[in-house]
């Protein structure tokens, strides 16, 4: 049997064209069974990160109170008025008592900055007494 050369070059440009145009379609992948992964090493202890505020405080017209939900140890708490000023510094020792108070009656309106500092961790509150 004869084949022409057009006949032959229409078929080679034919599958040119199919195996070009398969590729802009995209091909399924064959997805397999591999090796099990092993779970990840524990981080240690002395470098986990703590995401969570072991602390909270409401204040009113009479009292700032500071509630922990654990213990911290000493805890220090301070105060600052709208200026900087330090209104209050105290030390609570959360081993003992998971929540201070503070009397609030003297402060006049205006903002103020709660602070709250154990180990190395600081945490800040801002509130507002009208």
């Amino acid at each position: 049997m004869k084949i022409s050369k057009s006949f032959f070059a229409k078929t080679c440009i034919a599958t040119g064209f199919l195996l070009s145009a398969s590729s802009l379609f995209g091909m399924d992948i064959i997805i397999r069974k591999g090796d099990s992964v092993p779970p990840p090493e524990p981080m240690p202890a002395f470098l986990s990160v703590d995401t969570e505020i072991p602390a909270s405080a409401t204040v009113d017209s009479r009292e700032l109170v500071v509630n922990f939900e654990w213990s911290v140890g000493e805890a220090i708490i301070t105060v600052y008025d709208q200026y900087g000023n330090v209104l209050y510094q105290g030390v609570a020792d959360t081993d003992t008592d998971l929540s201070t108070s503070v009397s609030s009656g003297s402060w006049s309106a205006g903002n103020y900055t709660l602070t709250i500092s154990y180990g190395t961790e600081h945490l800040i509150g801002d509130f507002h007494i009208e």
